[in-house]
């Protein structure tokens, strides 16, 4: 059969025990946080008071209740200090308490517990405590001397500040912490009214509620450590710059989860919310990119990244550097996304315009002249023939002074339009210069790369360009063409590179032109090499 107290033992004990798991959760997973080691603190200084308290009620003689009464005060007089601390943690003040201000919130409780313990030599704490003889069961009266007076209104004042520094700064709360400043504010204000309760007589037999009260404030305390990332919320008082910065940036802990971000870094990656506080961010970085996130933090590291968001590509600079205490402990990792999507694009245009021409989107003069380097040993080696046509528009200087130089392009572009529909896949087109094009085709004979050059003089002339300015709504664009083949045989004739080549071909094109234009002509014999 239980005692009159077993409802509250119950939730005393379950109190206590949470208050351990809480403490023994941080140690082993979080105890690099600023905030940690004094919340552990807290949750071991708890855990002492409210089994001491358990023990209290549910001892058998006064010299039981007077030992009890002895433990609970080893933890309690040094709670609302400690959640002053970790209030002022909290909310960015960390600057403010310097080592003199922490020993100093100390020194209180220090004196309490000495007279606690001593006090049968002076009563200075507890004038008497005595039995309540009116009751069926074991319960005491304390008379307070006049120190429980003076250590009361120090809890009481902690308290308060605490209250009054949460409540000052709500309104510069980023709404992201507006849960865990909430936990932590109920978590002062259900102990405030226990006080007050029991202080006034209110509660039933003059039971102290605090102990039981922190059944439900552990609780509290335990769920916004595992779910809502208490120990990884950083100082909602940060300078304006963290939050105006337009480079986005995630505060991470040493497990990669998250700790806070900036309105920024809520651009880049718009799937994070205040849900996401405490946890992983790796599987909101993985839904935007296929890049690792950055382990490597002894230094500060560096790496581009391609970034897709709203199905649209970035590119972003990802800039990781280690967090760390004065002490050079390491906290956390800062990680800022930095977008270098316009600079990239634009490595990418002058890489494109180092080997296209910037007009037709086909080879420029000095790729071409480095790929058909390599096509030509190739070909040497494999034994292969190689065909070479240079072909030039006709009458284009007369097109430029007719119609104007941007029908003249557009004339370029209608040529290589033309081109790529009949070219195979292996072939190799670039523009020469001005209005000449060269075009590389691979094992090709020189009677085989003449009907191909056929071919495409052919649809020029089938495909006239649509152009409205003039009288038959189009106008002709032909050209002429100079064929030359490298048989790929070894030989010791003097055409042995790619520049007799050209010249070959180049020769057959002035044939072409003289002929006539429109027309196609070839070196007068294949070029060895």
């Amino acid at each position: 059969m239980g005692t009159p107290y077993s409802a509250i033992l119950t939730l005393m004990v379950t109190a206590g025990v949470i208050n351990v798991i809480m403490g023994i959760y941080i140690l082993t997973n979080r105890a690099k946080q600023s905030m940690s080691k004094t919340f552990v603190a807290h949750c071991l200084l708890s855990a002492v008071y409210i089994f001491g308290s358990a023990l209290e009620l549910s001892a058998g003689s006064l010299e039981e209740i007077t030992f009890w009464i002895k433990v609970e005060y080893i933890g309690m007089p040094f709670l609302p200090p400690i959640n002053l601390l970790l209030i002022m943690y909290f909310l960015g003040m960390e600057r403010y308490l310097k080592p003199a201000l922490r020993a100093g919130l100390f020194i209180m409780p220090l004196v309490t517990v000495a007279l606690v313990m001593s006090n049968e030599m002076h009563h200075l704490y507890y004038r008497a405590i005595t039995i309540r003889p009116e009751l069926g069961f074991l319960k005491v009266d304390l008379n307070a001397g006049p120190w429980y007076i003076i250590q009361g209104a120090y809890t009481f004042g902690c308290m308060f500040g605490g209250v009054a520094l949460l409540l000052l700064y709500w309104g510069r709360m980023k709404s992201a912490y507006r849960l865990q400043h909430i936990t932590m504010l109920v978590g002062l204000l259900l102990p405030l009214a226990g006080d007050f309760a029991y202080l006034g007589n209110l509660t039933p037999q003059g039971i102290d509620p605090i102990p039981v009260i922190m059944a439900g404030t552990s609780a509290l305390y335990m769920w916004a450590l595992a779910s809502r990332g208490l120990m990884n919320v950083a100082p909602i008082a940060r300078d304006n710059l963290f939050e105006s910065m337009s480079d986005g940036v995630l505060v991470l802990d040493m497990n990669n989860r998250l700790v806070d971000y900036n309105p920024a870094a809520a651009q880049v990656m718009p799937q994070l919310s205040t849900y996401s506080l405490g946890r992983s961010i790796e599987p909101l970085w993985r839904q935007h990119t296929d890049s690792t996130l950055i382990e490597e933090t002894d230094s500060q590291s560096t790496q581009e990244t391609l970034w897709e968001k709203d199905g649209q590509s970035y590119y972003y600079d990802i800039r990781a550097s280690v967090v760390r205490k004065k002490g050079g402990q390491e906290t956390g990792k800062l990680i800022v996304l930095i977008d270098v999507s316009e600079r990239v694009r634009l490595q990418q245009r002058l890489h494109e315009l180092a080997f296209h021409d910037g007009l037709t989107g086909i080879y420029n003069r000095t790729h071409f002249l480095q790929l058909s380097e390599k096509l030509l040993a190739e070909s040497l080696l494999n034994g292969e023939p190689l065909a070479l046509l240079l072909f030039d528009i006709d009458h284009f200087k007369r097109i430029n002074d007719t119609y104007g130089h941007d029908v003249g392009d557009r004339a370029l572009l209608h040529v290589v339009g033309v081109c790529r529909n009949v070219l195979r896949a292996e072939d190799v087109l670039a523009r020469y210069g001005g209005e000449e094009f060269v075009m590389m085709m691979p094992g090709l004979s020189l009677e085989e790369a003449e009907a191909e050059a056929h071919r495409i003089r052919n649809a020029l002339v089938s495909q006239p360009m649509a152009l409205s300015a003039s009288p038959n709504g189009f106008i002709a664009v032909t050209a002429s063409f100079g064929v030359a083949v490298a048989s790929g045989e070894a030989a010791t004739d003097d055409w042995h590179d790619m520049k007799q080549l050209l010249k070959a071909a180049d020769r057959a094109l002035y044939e072409a032109k003289h002929a006539g234009r429109n027309t196609v002509r070839v070196a007068n014999r294949t070029v060895l090499v």
